[in-house]
């Protein structure tokens, strides 16, 4: 059972949160462990499977990129680094060399505080990238577009994805530094 199927939802991207919520509190609440304590134990090892499975679906379908990025594992697709652009590449090299400065003190607060807008730009361009590209897989569904056409925007959500993780590792480590790593 993948994690669509949990909860009764199509292999869509556009998921409404407040109802994915309610639906998991109740199903949690169905399959609580504590509800099987006088079952036989193979009630009990489903419930506790159940719960687990639960707790994971939710974690990744309540979050955007998690749930793209299952998505496409679930179609045999995965984001691929090699397939990045050289000008995104030497973005990337230019934003890692003004970290390091970062990361060794060197840079001002001026600096730090151009560096993190500038990295926060580029990861929401890709974050409406991504939006754009869940609605189109929504509709593509929707219209039960052939299995060619889906493929083919399958591997252009899984290359937005790609290029989108170089910005979130960046924003990752600014992060991490500003919080005394």
């Amino acid at each position: 059972m993948d994690y669509f199927e949990v909860f009764a939802l199509p292999r869509i991207l556009g998921i409404d949160l407040s109802s994915l919520e309610k639906t998991f509190h109740e199903l949690s609440r169905r399959y609580h462990p504590d509800y099987f304590s006088t079952a036989p134990a193979a009630e009990k090892t489903k419930a506790v499977r159940m719960t687990a499975l639960l707790n994971d679906a939710y974690r990744t379908l309540r979050h955007p990129v998690r749930r793209v990025e299952y998505l496409l594992s679930l179609h045999g697709f995965k984001s691929d680094g090699s397939k990045v652009p050289q000008s995104l590449l030497m973005e990337v090299f230019e934003i890692n060399e003004q970290l390091e400065e970062v990361k060794a003190g060197r840079a001002s607060a001026e600096q730090t505080g151009s560096l993190r807008a500038q990295i926060k730009e580029k990861r929401e361009r890709f974050d409406a990238e991504l939006r754009q590209a869940s609605l189109a897989w929504d509709e593509l569904v929707k219209a039960n577009a052939s299995e060619p056409i889906r493929k083919e925007h399958l591997g252009k959500l899984a290359e937005i994805l790609s290029e989108s993780s170089y910005i979130r590792n960046l924003e990752s480590e600014l992060e991490g530094k500003g919080k005394g790593h």
